[in-house]
């Protein structure tokens, strides 16, 4: 683990391997509210973040105002101290989501240095809607999974991380909250 670099010092969940920037590819950040996770790439390589409540796009940074996730049209959403989660609460509004096929095609994503998901959950259906080609573009991933939020998650977490395995990677525990650190 010496080898790996952190993106905010001091905090365990940004360590990533340091090839992210001679790699070719992009940095998607899912869930980049504030930008604090990617703030180090912007500038150095293309940034594109996606969030429903970031209302900033730093120069250097591309951003989908909406959600990520398993389909094309809309979802209900709450913002609530720095995490947005799907809602039924009828003060919640409704925000564009694209599948990451989709989002891919906008942003015209071909290679990818580094995806991020803190997306509250939404990560095990946007990890199960994605396929080998999905997966290919992709040298490391960096994932919360949720299931520290809802234990009847964690066989969607068990099945999360053998879905990335099977796709080559080698899972790392990097931090609390179920940080994780996927690498080919």
């Amino acid at each position: 683990m010496e080898h790996w670099i952190q993106t905010i010092p001091g905090e365990n969940y940004s360590r990533i391997d340091p090839r992210a920037f001679e790699h070719d590819g992009c940095i998607v950040d899912l869930g980049c509210v504030h930008w604090n996770w990617s703030a180090p790439f912007i500038g150095k390589k293309r940034v594109i973040g996606a969030d429903p409540f970031e209302e900033t796009e730093p120069a250097g940074a591309q951003l989908f105002r909406g959600v990520v996730g398993s389909f094309d049209g809309q979802v209900k959403m709450t913002y609530d101290q720095d995490a947005s989660h799907v809602s039924t609460d009828p003060t919640g509004e409704w925000v564009p989501t694209l599948s990451w096929k989709s989002f891919c095609q906008k942003f015209e994503i071909d290679r990818i240095s580094i995806l991020k998901m803190n997306i509250e959950g939404a990560e095990f259906p946007l990890l199960h809607s994605m396929d080998t080609d999905d997966f290919k573009k992709i040298d490391q991933l960096i994932v919360s999974f949720h299931d520290w939020l809802n234990p009847a998650w964690s066989s969607l977490r068990d099945a999360s991380v053998h879905l990335i395995n099977q796709h080559g990677f080698t899972i790392h525990q990097i931090g609390p909250y179920g940080w994780c650190m996927a690498l080919k």
